[in-house]
């Protein structure tokens, strides 16, 4: 079915509290391990009809949020989906205390009963907090999506200011990095009190359910079963340990390569004296590549963007009222994946069409699973897939760009640089949720301190940015706190797939869709084995790709100069 023609209807709440006493009576009277495993199954069904009604005014309201309709139906689900969480944990807690449980772990998994657990951290008592919550971010995507920038006689958009940022003539890009910038400076006052109130909602909720704090509260939340702060910390510093000198370094390289002795900010985007890799075409072109190349890479990467193509389920371009960034999310009812991005002319483009189509491709990989639980991994896992196709697609980039050799330097440099900068944003989210009382005005001077720390060679040359305000453009911040590392995890796991795809594509692909039809079967780290790939976190794998990392990028730069 056409993502057009697919009906949305709102349930109403009553209905779907209905429905989950239903199936918590049944759950509770079962008089066979087989006959609550069945009703776990008939549940599942249910859930994927929420989950895609719930997605349909997600994705469409993204698409425009001037839509009225569709901004009252997102509002709708602002307050009810706390509710349905809390129905969720009182049903969880029937299948966890069941006499029945140990036919669950058998039929389903322990992995299922570990998720299950970790739903207990949603309670009646957290409701208004959690809507309230909903309701902040749905204030800043919107302020986001709305935003209007002054430039050169022109309007635009946040996104459509992209393509300036990454204008060879350095004081057309500084001017337009400013303006972009000017932006959250105008509006540091709106975004200082949406955080502010999310902060304290979020931390004030996390104490009254009975949690040291909202970090304690929200790994749980985000179903974190194999690691804790700790582990994450150590990460982190095997990070600024292995990648931030690399970064710096890499920095001074690029710096040299301009001839720029007073390397900015606003000038890392620009990798050559040409400009940054942009794609030979518009979307149209970038789309049909894109078919031609997942057809050729294997028969199910085929089957799957065509799926996408025949269907309707991509929204790529930017323009007035759409929310800013992308996504990938689903309508499981319809064993449908869906593509959210924002194309504006840029090598991001390309990235995007293989970062959120290896979302995608999971997706549609895991559409067999009968428990819904199954079908997305945990966020960190699900960056694997997405990370990963980027590099796994490298062969066809020649299609995309005049010199494939000059993106595929950009993309590594780019990818192994946003590591320091992926832990600063996460390490910045734990001070601020330890220190919940701290003032706008102490989180962003920390932030800057954090920011330093982990990249010491920046200079933005731009007073408000000098005075911390960069994490202000992170949406993460804001709608997925915490969820930052895992990107910068699934990052070190997806470079690993592009060593071992130089080395052996066809073997490499294989281990890759194999990890791919798992789905959310198991937790991260035994993900990562049936990947077969070395854990970041509990091994020295950062120490054994650097070196290989650093020889892809010269033998690329060789053939470039």
């Amino acid at each position: 079915m056409k993502f057009n023609e697919m009906k949305y209807e709102r349930p109403k709440l009553e209905d779907i509290k209905e429905k989950y006493e239903s199936f918590k009576e049944k759950m509770e009277n079962a008089t066979s391990g087989q006959e609550l495993v069945d009703t776990i199954k008939e549940f599942s069904k249910f859930e994927k009809e929420i989950g895609t009604a719930y997605s349909l005014v997600s994705v469409r309201h993204s698409i425009d949020t001037r839509d009225e309709f569709y901004k009252e139906e997102n509002d709708y689900w602002d307050e009810v989906s706390p509710v349905m969480s809390n129905y969720y944990s009182e049903l969880a807690k029937v299948i966890l205390n069941s006499k029945y449980k140990d036919d669950v772990e058998r039929e389903i998994g322990k992995h299922y009963l570990d998720l299950l657990e970790c739903s207990l951290v949603i309670e009646e008592k957290a409701i208004p907090y959690l809507q309230k919550e909903n309701n902040l971010i749905s204030q800043y995507n919107n302020l986001i999506a709305n935003s209007e920038i002054e430039f050169e006689g022109k309007t635009y958009t946040l996104t459509q200011m992209g393509p300036l940022l990454q204008d060879t003539d350095r004081e057309r890009r500084k001017a337009a990095y400013n303006a972009r910038w000017n932006f959250f400076k105008e509006n540091m006052e709106t975004i200082d009190k949406i955080y502010d109130d999310m902060v304290k909602v979020r931390h004030e909720m996390a104490v009254a359910l009975g949690y040291k704090d909202y970090i304690e509260f929200r790994y749980k939340e985000l179903s974190r079963t194999d690691y804790t702060r700790e582990e994450v910390k150590n990460y982190r510093e095997k990070i600024l340990k292995n990648i931030t000198p690399l970064v710096v370094e890499l920095h001074k390289i690029q710096a040299e390569g301009l001839g720029i002795e007073d390397f900015k900010f606003y000038d890392k985007p620009i990798e050559f004296k040409d400009g940054t890799p942009r794609p030979m075409g518009d979307k149209d072109y970038i789309v049909e590549k894109a078919k031609h190349m997942y057809e050729e890479l294997s028969k199910e990467t085929g089957e799957f963007f065509n799926f996408m193509i025949d269907n309707d389920l991509m929204d790529l371009n930017a323009q007035p009222g759409k929310m800013g960034g992308g996504y990938c999310t689903s309508f499981d009812a319809y064993k449908a994946p869906f593509i959210f991005a924002n194309f504006n002319g840029t090598k991001g483009d390309v990235e995007v069409v293989t970062h959120e189509a290896g979302h995608a491709f999971q997706n549609y990989m895991s559409q067999d699973k009968e428990i819904v639980e199954y079908i997305w991994p945990t966020y960190e896992a699900c960056e694997i897939h997405s990370m990963s196709m980027e590099f796994l697609t490298w062969p066809w980039m020649k299609d995309f760009f005049e010199n494939e050799d000059k993106f595929k330097f950009a993309h590594l440099k780019g990818a192994i640089s946003f590591l320091p900068y992926g832990v600063t944003i996460d390490h910045f989210q734990h001070w601020v949720y330890e220190n919940p009382t701290a003032t706008p005005e102490e989180r962003r001077k920390k932030f800057h301190e954090i920011e330093m720390l982990y990249q010491p060679d920046l200079d933005y040359d731009n007073e408000f940015l000098e005075k911390g305000g960069y994490w202000f453009t992170q949406g993460h911040v804001f709608s997925a706190p915490f969820y930052y590392i895992d990107y910068t995890l699934a990052q070190v796991l997806a470079f690993e797939y592009l060593i071992k795809s130089l080395e052996d594509p066809k073997k490499t692909l294989d281990e890759y869709i194999t990890l791919c039809k798992a789905g959310g079967q198991e937790s991260f780290f035994n993900l990562i084995e049936i990947g077969k790939l070395k854990n970041p976190m509990t091994t020295d794998v950062l120490d054994e790709i650097k070196p290989k990392l650093e020889k892809i990028l010269k033998e690329l730069k060789e053939k470039i100069s």
